[in-house]
């Protein structure tokens, strides 16, 4: 599950399947936000219109470089019912999974944990799977 959220005046994408956590620009932040999965090879003409404002050769070079990442297996991984920590600052990794928190809806086994944060986030919902 790809989650989208802000943190210390900066937006980042995280993708709970794989751990991957990225900082975005506005352009992408703006396009991830209205993409769904799976990516097309080439950018769709109703998210060129929907992008309008930004320069056109700048929004096919983003969703090049995120249909890319996505073809890498580095955002909108297969879900498979585990939810991997990032590898980032605690301040960071506790904003992420504050946001994945928000966004399950089933309980995840956990990968990675940082000194136990997801287990003190994710279960306050409920949301470890043992």
């Amino acid at each position: 599950m790809l989650i989208l959220f802000r943190h210390n005046a900066k937006k980042y994408a995280y993708d709970t399947a794989c751990g991957a956590l990225h900082t975005l620009s506005a352009l992408e932040y703006r396009m991830l936000e209205a993409i769904q999965p799976p990516m097309s090879p080439v950018c769709p003409t109703a998210l060129r219109y929907e992008l309008a404002k930004y320069d056109s050769e700048s929004v096919a070079e983003c969703y090049d470089v995120l249909y890319e990442k996505a073809a890498d297996g580095m955002i909108f991984a297969p879900e498979n019912g585990t939810l991997c920590v990032p590898a980032a600052d605690r301040d960071t990794v506790r904003a992420a999974l504050s946001a994945a928190v928000e966004k399950l809806s089933a309980p995840v086994h956990v990968k990675g944990d940082v000194e136990g944060l997801a287990k003190e986030i994710l279960g306050t919902k409920n949301l470890i799977q043992d």
